[in-house]
């Protein structure tokens, strides 16, 4: 399939009773979109800097419960940047925890602007559940969403994916999209993401972790304002773990 079919699929989707064709909420206009390029790169850096060596696992993870924003976060940059990659628009989001979705994603496209509520999963890591399973985190969605034809559904496989067949699974039918996305190789630099299954179980499209960043990086970085900010975090963090849920807020607010 060509990148037409990724626009009409969505577009499609969002014409025929959805977001598109109804007035969209004045909330979801006044939330704070974030580019999940910049997100992304930020997080990175400092995962790799080595400020979060010899913290718990579950912070450098962002799994501590006091985290879940941040790896929410990062799961819909994740998502929104494959989009993006797809669509060959830029997708940007922002977090907005509500009983049937997590994030509101927001586009341009043919002078259109469109928002599209989606629900994060993940099939956690077999490190932190062997047990789980594909078909029964699809079965849950099915129970919980029998009727959401306005809402896209995003599973984060977080995992081995090298024998995933998204055609010999029974899929939820309704919710409005249904996509999976999940690295490649341990190194986290290839992605894969697939969708909309509903429309095509064997849509798989690849994109890369994006770039540094590293013109915006520098540039917010090293702002009067930036600078204040960061020294008053870290004078004020009374611990290491508190330092790094003051860094990922920092990102957050600032992208």
């Amino acid at each position: 399939m060509d990148s037409k079919f990724w626009k009409i699929a969505v577009v499609d989707h969002m014409a025929h009773g959805g977001t598109l064709n109804r007035k969209v909420p004045a909330e979801w206009k006044s939330l704070a979109y974030l580019r999940p390029e910049v997100v992304l790169d930020r997080l990175r850096r400092i995962a790799t800097s080595g400020m979060l060596s010899g913290l718990p696992e579950d912070v450098q993870t962002l799994r501590r419960r006091d985290l879940r924003q941040f790896l929410e976060g990062r799961q819909a940059a994740l998502f929104c940047y494959g989009v993006g990659r797809a669509l060959g628009v830029e997708v940007t989001f922002a977090l907005c925890e509500k009983d049937d979705y997590d994030f509101v994603a927001r586009y341009h496209i043919d002078n259109s602007e469109i928002y599209v509520p989606v629900q994060l999963k993940e099939l956690v890591p077999v490190k932190l559940n062997e047990k789980a399973d594909l078909q029964k985190l699809l079965d849950s969605v099915s129970r919980k969403y029998p009727t959401s034809s306005d809402l896209v559904v995003a599973i984060h496989i977080n995992r081995d994916i090298t024998d995933l067949r998204p055609a010999e699974l029974r899929l939820p039918r309704g919710v409005g999209q249904l996509w999976f996305y999940g690295a490649r190789d341990y190194t986290q630099e290839r992605w894969m993401i697939a969708g909309d299954l509903l429309q095509d179980p064997n849509l798989v499209r690849e994109f890369s972790y994006p770039l540094p960043q590293a013109l915006i990086w520098e540039h917010i970085a090293n702002g009067p304002y930036v600078q204040r900010s960061v020294s008053w975090l870290v004078r004020n963090a009374v611990s290491d773990q508190y330092y790094s849920v003051a860094l990922a807020t920092f990102i957050f607010r600032r992208s």
